[in-house]
């Protein structure tokens, strides 16, 4: 008669779990490993093996660290020590190369096997994160062009407003050159209509103050006719259609000629002047007319900001290769907020209760002719204090 055998429930279940647990092994899509107390693979689910482009059994036996990226070994080794010492589930990054040479990073977790105190393996699981890292990378890359694009738009942003208040500026200075040339244009127009005028309107004027408005017409007349040329000019030298007619010529007579030509407006106002000039011929080769022009809107401008009875000194001197005219005045001078734009065309400084006519053309047209000379020319000036002109004029030859 046979013996039958009878099989507990609690048997049953851990035959089925176990059975659970091996198709769990297998269906995993992680790495899941179980290492002798050295290290080497006793087992390994087959997508893990998969992954390191191998079959199980090819991989049993090996050291798990020989399947380590060579740059990798010795975090992992370290990784290892402290599973085995701190006997608890340690969670670390490293990265596997395959057979075929393709690196995958792995996740992995794993917690030593003790039994009665003794190590008797490792067993663990690698998430493959390869995948990720790559996402993180790019992610991270796109970051830093994102920073580097919103770098970009803000200097773009900051030069766009730059430009903006650039151009409002330049409007600005349009609108005032406008109602400043429209003034200038105005006021001499105004005379010599009004004087022409009553000529007409009196056939029995005196013939003495005939003369004297027929004066004051061809003055006003004059007057307008170089406010019109000085405009045409600049026009012409900012396209670029002006030429330099060089000559070899005086600039020590020249300069007394610029001198002489402002004498009238000089006595005028009573002004002291002072002259400096080296009685010796200093030859430039450069353009006598436009030099002239130089000169004279410059000293021009000494005498028409100064003071009655103010003081003006014009010296000169011949250097190794440049001929210095300085020109300094005891006049109004200039607003230091002012010194950085009086070289821009339409700028005119602003003199609170000291407002005189012009077109704050004269200096632009100056500084260009001047440049064209590959000359030099600075202003220093102080508020109520006066202003100094410095020119330095390369030279041809000295005789």
């Amino acid at each position: 008669m046979e013996r039958v055998v009878s099989v507990k429930p609690t048997d049953i279940l851990i035959s089925r779990c176990s059975e659970l647990l091996e198709s769990f092994f297998e269906a995993s899509e992680d790495l899941i490993f179980v290492l002798d107390k050295d290290g080497c693979i006793i087992k390994v689910n087959e997508y893990g093996a998969a992954c390191l482009d191998y079959v199980q059994n090819e991989i049993q036996n090996t050291h798990l660290i020989e399947l380590v990226a060579s740059r990798d070994k010795h975090s992992f080794a370290k990784s290892f020590r402290n599973i085995i010492e701190e006997n608890k589930l340690i969670t670390f990054e490293t990265t596997f190369q395959s057979r075929l040479g393709n690196e995958i990073v792995f996740q992995i977790s794993c917690k030593p096997v003790y039994e009665d105190g003794i190590v008797h393996g490792v067993a663990g699981i690698g998430k493959n994160i390869t995948v990720l890292r790559s996402y993180e990378e790019k992610i991270n890359d796109l970051n830093l062009k994102l920073i580097e694009a919103n770098r970009i738009i803000s200097l773009e942003r900051q030069r766009s407003n730059r430009h903006k208040a650039i151009l409002a500026e330049l409007n600005k200075m349009k609108s005032e050159f406008i109602s400043n040339i429209s003034h200038e244009l105005r006021t001499p127009l105004a005379s010599i209509i009004g004087f022409a005028e009553t000529i007409s309107s009196d056939p029995d004027m005196p013939a003495e103050m005939k003369h004297e408005f027929n004066e004051i017409i061809l003055s006003e007349g004059k007057r307008l006719a170089k406010l019109i040329n000085d405009v045409l000019d600049l026009s012409r030298l900012e396209a670029g259609q002006i030429e330099l007619v060089k000559n070899n010529f005086d600039v020590s007579a020249l300069l007394v000629e610029a001198i002489d030509s402002n004498r009238k407006n000089i006595e005028a106002k009573e002004i002291h002047l002072t002259t400096e000039i080296p009685p010796e011929p200093v030859i430039l080769n450069a353009d006598k007319e436009k030099i002239f022009r130089v000169l004279s809107s410059l000293i021009n401008n000494a005498v028409k900001f100064n003071h009655h009875k103010g003081r003006i000194t014009i010296t000169a001197q011949s250097l190794y290769k440049e001929y210095e005219v300085t020109i300094s005045d005891t006049g109004i001078g200039i607003p230091e907020r002012d010194l950085p734009y009086i070289f821009q065309k339409f700028y005119r400084a602003s003199r609170s209760g000291n407002e005189i006519p012009g077109t704050g053309l004269g200096l632009v047209f100056v500084k260009q002719i001047v440049d064209l000379h590959k000359g030099f020319l600075s202003i220093h000036s102080e508020l109520n204090k006066g202003t100094t002109v410095l020119l330095k004029l390369p030279k041809e030859t000295r005789v």
